[in-house]
């Protein structure tokens, strides 16, 4: 038996930017999904975290999250050709649903556990890769790189500056001074998630094609002018999203964590308005943290899942419990929260 772990993530910003060409700045956190894996005489899928157990003799959908391995194990036979079976145990804690990229961690531990017992000699670029081709070709959700790239390549004290376009990525260190990153979960996920994410894309495309551009890195603000109705509201978030990144990048070297804070709002704004992806549970999360932290914005593909917070301990701790207590009355939801603690990527362990 062999073990392996991959971390969600968090972005801290630059949502929705990564399917679009964009800059995004996520960090690996202390939160995984666990691979135990051993040779079989046929491939298995089982979790702790639900008891459930299937077994194939031929790869093919289930429409289960056994999927994700599955994708995985289809498009590394294109790389390296026959995958014998195996069998594969997972178990979590991490919250699946909330918006961490708890799918593409499971895509990047199997790919990392797969190319170490089988000696594949694949590097992360490549595994994440693999990754994110299961997802957009098998799974079908056309999502960007970034969950996967975050999932193998982060290292810990470290943000990881994405530019998606080009693929090229960069360490950033993460000093937060005496500032923390909270998670809560909103308890919801609203079932038009998956599909309302796919319709973004498209529009996306759309306002490409109205300004005649093959990328959102070959749009300015005059090219906006050009733009109406969802087109404009989509492609202005992107380039403002853009620059919010490099922003806070800078913010991060001068150590202004409250101007990062800012930048946080500024980004639930935009997803709200101009992109449309939030919801009204996680909006009232958020009206009920301004003024009262150091900033807060939705996380992941919208529709519902979880508000990332900028916070001092005793600012968030003043006024947690009453956002509980006021969020349970309104919506009969318990929602949770935990301190984000980064971490490293995928990694074998004992």
């Amino acid at each position: 038996m062999m073990k392996y772990r991959a971390p969600g993530r968090i972005n801290i910003i630059g949502e929705h930017t990564d399917y679009n060409d964009g800059y995004v700045l996520p960090f690996a956190i202390d939160k995984h999904i666990y691979l135990d894996i051993k040779n079989s005489d046929k491939f298995t899928f089982s979790s702790k975290n639900s008891n459930e157990k299937i077994s194939l003799n031929n790869l093919q959908k289930t429409n289960t999250w056994a999927d994700y391995i599955i994708g995985v194990i289809l498009e590394l036979e294109k790389k390296v050709g026959k995958i014998p079976p195996f069998s594969f145990n997972i178990h979590s804690n991490l919250p699946i649903g909330a918006g961490l990229s708890s799918s593409a961690a499971l895509e990047v531990v199997s790919a990392y556990a797969l190319n170490d017992i089988l000696n594949l000699n694949l590097s992360l670029e490549e595994l994440a890769l693999i990754g994110w081709n299961a997802e957009n070709k098998f799974i079908g959700l056309n999502c960007g790189i970034m969950d996967q790239y975050a999932s193998a390549l982060s290292k810990e004290n470290h943000a990881l500056f994405i530019d998606t376009f080009t693929k090229k990525h960069e360490l950033i260190p993460l000093n937060l001074k005496d500032y923390n990153f909270y998670i809560i979960n909103s308890g919801v996920k609203h079932e038009l998630g998956n599909s309302e994410y796919n319709i973004r894309k498209k529009q996306c495309d759309e306002a490409l094609k109205a300004l005649g551009k093959n990328s959102f890195r070959e749009i300015t603000y005059d090219d906006l002018e050009k733009l109406e109705g969802i087109s404009y509201k989509r492609a202005k978030h992107v380039l403002d999203e853009n620059n919010r990144v490099l922003k806070t990048i800078e913010a991060l070297k001068n150590d202004n964590i409250e101007l990062i804070g800012e930048y946080l709002f500024e980004s639930h704004e935009s997803l709200k308005n101009l992109y449309e992806v939030s919801c009204e549970e996680i909006d009232y999360i958020i009206d009920n943290l301004k003024n009262k932290v150091t900033g807060a914005r939705i996380v992941g593909g919208g529709f519902g899942g979880s508000v990332l917070v900028l916070s001092k301990d005793d600012e968030f701790e003043k006024v947690i419990d009453n956002l509980k207590y006021e969020y349970n009355k309104k919506y009969s939801i318990e929602i949770e929260y935990f301190k984000v603690k980064n971490s490293n990527g995928v990694e074998k362990y004992i």
